[in-house]
């Protein structure tokens, strides 16, 4: 199966190049449970769009663009499973490295700390469409802004029934 996401350096002219891609999570190296740390994450549904922009210039290359996408969630306060669709930039600076394969040591210029270096025929885009997903998922989504959580009482989702309990305040 061809990997989605690798870039040939060779078919990047100088200046912006724009790229649509899309397939499914497997296309670009990623799982349907991809985000497993979180536990309010379930799982990743239909395509994943990535719409694109590399800008090259020399042996530098600009990623900007955005990458859409479905996840299944759990809500953090009802604990009910919902969709929700996400639209999440992406930005990331490739450089080729100036002597591939040369192991040398330097302190990298504060500039250079984000850039990631290349040293093959091709730029993964799949690390950048990586850390976007994993970067968009709330650590404790809600299905709803006002979503009204579980009862303390009898444990009814409070979005779906008005229960009538009141909660009891201990005193002391």
């Amino acid at each position: 199966m061809r990997k989605i996401g690798l870039v040939p350096l060779a078919s990047l002219k100088p200046g912006d190049n724009r790229f649509e891609l899309e397939g499914l999570a497997r296309d670009y190296g990623l799982e349907i449970h991809e985000v497993r740390e979180n536990p309010s994450f379930e799982e990743l549904l239909g395509r994943i769009r990535v719409d694109v922009v590399i800008t090259r210039s020399g042996k530098r290359f600009l990623v900007r663009g955005r990458v859409h996408f479905r996840a299944r969630l759990r809500c953090a306060i009802c604990n009910e499973e919902y969709e929700r669709d996400f639209d999440e930039e992406l930005v990331a600076e490739f450089t080729m490295l100036e002597r591939p394969h040369a192991v040398y040591a330097r302190e990298l210029e504060p500039e250079e700390l984000d850039r990631v270096k290349i040293d093959a025929d091709f730029i993964d885009l799949s690390a950048v469409i990586h850390d976007a997903i994993h970067l968009a998922i709330p650590i404790a989504p809600r299905c709803r802004e006002a979503c009204q959580g579980i009862c303390p009482v009898c444990g009814a989702n409070r979005n779906l029934v008005q229960c009538g309990c009141e909660l009891r305040v201990p005193k002391g």
